[in-house]
């Protein structure tokens, strides 16, 4: 007889599903990397009921985010950290048992989408942004006008804060002006500019 030997890891070893494409519900092309974590328990099981245990778990995988994300559409995708279907999970758990495997951690680490699709929805994001920029401002100038208009209502019923609303307005503009000319004399000016009360 011949008698071979196989040295088996029973250690924690990761596995990783790269560049595994799939179609959403909506139909939209994906590319996803998949990552897991397995460990070989009984390493007679996992040398004789399959020609490779390792192999054998990267398929299980595959057909497991298949059914999980070939239900699910790009926004719920998008929108949720997702996880492996729970009978998903479980029968790639209790198929890999069946050859002395234990799983542990099985994620979706990267969501890979194509250049099209991605400049797609970096438009939308933009139009989005856009829009919420324009409500925004929309509501400041609101906000501005209101106060505007509370504080032409108190001038009116205030004269005396009036002049000297005006008079600050007045000194604003005499700090950028270099030449000051008057044409209805001096004694006009104080009197329609700088006179608090009047008749």
């Amino acid at each position: 007889q011949k008698v071979v030997v196989k040295i088996v890891d029973l250690t924690r070893q990761p596995l990783d599903v790269t560049g595994q494409e799939l179609l959403t519900k909506d139909r939209v092309t994906l590319r996803i990397n998949v990552s897991a974590e397995y460990r070989v328990i009984d390493p007679v099981k996992a040398v004789t009921e399959v020609k490779d245990f390792a192999d054998a778990l990267y398929r299980a995988l595959q057909y497991a985010f298949r059914k999980t994300l070939g239900a699910m559409t790009l926004d719920q995708i998008l929108e949720k950290q997702v996880m492996v279907d729970a009978d998903a999970a479980t029968k790639v758990r209790s198929d890999m048992a069946a050859i002395g495997l234990e799983v542990t951690d099985i994620t979706l680490k990267d969501v890979i989408l194509p250049g099209d699709m991605r400049e797609l929805l970096n438009q939308v994001v933009s139009a989005q942004k856009a829009a919420e920029a324009n409500v925004i401002k929309r509501r400041e100038e609101t906000n501005a006008t209101r106060s505007l208009l509370n504080t032409a209502k108190v001038m009116a019923d205030n004269p005396v804060m009036l002049r000297l609303k005006e008079l600050e307005a007045l000194e604003s503009i005499a700090t950028k002006v270099d030449k000051l000319t008057v044409t209805n004399g001096t004694t006009g000016l104080l009197n329609d500019l700088v006179s608090l009360s009047g008749d």
